[in-house]
């Protein structure tokens, strides 16, 4: 029983394997052809002599029945004194019957190495074609589920980059608005530090630390620290967009090479796939 039936692998190595085996059965198909042409040149030979020898025993026959018509009264008999005389590289009847079993025989025996040779090339055909398609059946079922694996992957990017892109918009409103919020503090920033300014200006005793003095100074304290607050939290939010539009690139690139992945397999590799050669051509008809 000749068979290549390869173990069950994964996308590309199972159409390696493919590969592998069409090689095999191609360096089987080449030894076998060989010998097939080996057997038919030795079934020529035995034709050969076996018409030699009936080409042979034919003229003799026509000779011996020739003779065997002769008669003392046949007109065409005549004298030929050498005739009797022993021939040389005369058989005997045991070598004449020995010699026409042996061609016989060779006969038969190249008869029964073909009908042999004949049901090996059979049997081989048959045994390679079903491990061919069983091969192919394999690799198309890997192809078909490397195909959903892509789309299931592609999907799961996709709606993975629409969160991205939702958190992307988010972010930028955050930003926007954090701008806005340091912008707004400008003002009164600007208001409590002029009021420091002037009252610094006050003269001799009168440069007190009363109460305006005091909650002007933690109004101006205040302001800053919340300033720089939403700028800690303004640069912060922009790291983060950053990181973001960083994902959603990584994240459009690889659906991109899926997407494209899964068009050279589905229709690429797939479709060509469909032309695979029916059981009838593989096994030679």
């Amino acid at each position: 029983m000749i068979c290549f039936k390869l173990k069950w692998a994964e996308g590309g190595l199972c159409v390696l394997q493919e590969v592998d085996l069409i090689r095999s059965i191609q360096a089987l198909l080449k030894r076998t052809t060989a010998q097939v042409i080996m057997q038919i040149k030795m079934n020529r030979e035995a034709q050969q002599t076996l018409e030699m020898d009936w080409s042979d025993k034919v003229q003799a026959y026509s000779f011996d029945d020739h003779s065997g018509r002769h008669g003392n009264s046949s007109p065409d008999t005549q004298r030929h004194p050498s005739s009797a005389t022993l021939q040389e590289q005369v058989c005997t009847p045991s070598s004449w019957t020995k010699f026409t079993q042996d061609n016989l025989s060779k006969a038969m025996e190249e008869e029964q190495a073909t009908n042999s040779l004949r049901m090996f090339v059979e049997r081989m055909l048959q045994d390679t074609t079903d491990d061919l398609r069983d091969q192919c059946s394999i690799v198309d079922a890997a192809f078909s589920q490397r195909c959903e694996e892509l789309i299931e992957a592609k999907t799961e990017l996709e709606m993975k980059l629409a969160q991205i892109l939702e958190q992307i918009g988010a972010q930028e409103k955050n930003i926007v608005a954090l701008q806005q919020a340091i912008h707004n503090k400008e003002a009164p920033l600007r208001v409590a530090q002029s009021r420091l300014y002037l009252r610094s200006l006050r003269p001799n005793m009168e440069l007190c630390r009363d109460p305006p003095q005091l909650s002007l100074e933690g109004e101006a304290r205040q302001i800053d620290a919340t300033t720089a607050s939403l700028s800690q939290k303004l640069s912060e939010a922009r790291s983060s967009l950053s990181h973001l539009e960083e994902s959603r690139m990584a994240l459009e690139k690889d659906i991109n090479c899926k997407t494209h992945s899964l068009f050279i397999d589905r229709e690429k590799c797939m479709s060509h796939r469909k032309r695979y050669p029916a059981i009838s051509v593989l096994t030679g008809y």
